[in-house]
């Protein structure tokens, strides 16, 4: 395991991912809607926000979206605007948890927090192939006589991670919509009409 350039933050950025880890994947295959779920949902949102925060904080690595600009340290490219759309789909999320009696909000708060543990899950990925030993070698292509990262099993393993989220996101809103098409006032209507002889 390679972890001896961690950083106090990198720590501490750690312990919140792995929470958020245990508390994302509870919710994920728990019951909905009850006080574990919320306490979980609550404890995933606060692990992603100090998680994500102190992210914002570590520049070791990253790969630059404007031209010209080499990968390397001290640069906020890729990785950190994942960082920040996962803070943003766990606040949406958050925000949408309290205000699901409304269709949008109904929806919006399975898709913003499976997005936001979809993104986690990726930067564990990265993470997984830059630290652990068997993995690290697996992380680069060597073409024409240069590393080039990702390598295509990093990258298959991203598009396995995206197809799995993707399955996941259309229970959720199937899910969503059978339980709001269940429990319309149209639907108690009719459940409350006395069968006929």
């Amino acid at each position: 395991m390679h972890i001896a350039d961690i950083s106090i933050i990198g720590w501490i950025h750690t312990a919140g991912c792995i929470a958020a880890l245990l508390f994302g994947a509870m919710n994920l295959v728990a019951a909905k809607g009850t006080p574990n779920h919320k306490f979980r949902g609550s404890a995933y949102t606060i692990s992603m926000l100090v998680a994500m925060s102190l992210s914002l904080l570590i520049y070791r690595f990253d790969i630059p979206l404007v031209r010209g600009v080499r990968q390397g340290p001290h640069v906020f490219g890729l990785f950190h605007w994942f960082t920040v759309f996962a803070l943003f789909f766990t606040l949406l999320g958050y925000f949408a948890a309290s205000r699901q009696s409304r269709g949008f909000w109904a929806y919006t708060h399975p898709v913003a927090m499976t997005l936001s543990y979809y993104l986690l899950i990726g930067g564990l990925i990265n993470e997984l192939f830059a630290r652990v030993n068997l993995l690290r070698p697996h992380a680069v292509d060597i073409i024409n006589g240069k590393a080039v990262f990702p390598s295509h099993i990093v990258n298959a393993t991203h598009i396995a991670n995206e197809l799995a989220f993707l399955i996941i996101l259309i229970l959720f809103c199937v899910k969503v919509w059978r339980y709001r098409r269940s429990s319309s006032p149209r639907a108690t209507a009719a459940k409350s009409v006395p069968a006929q002889d």
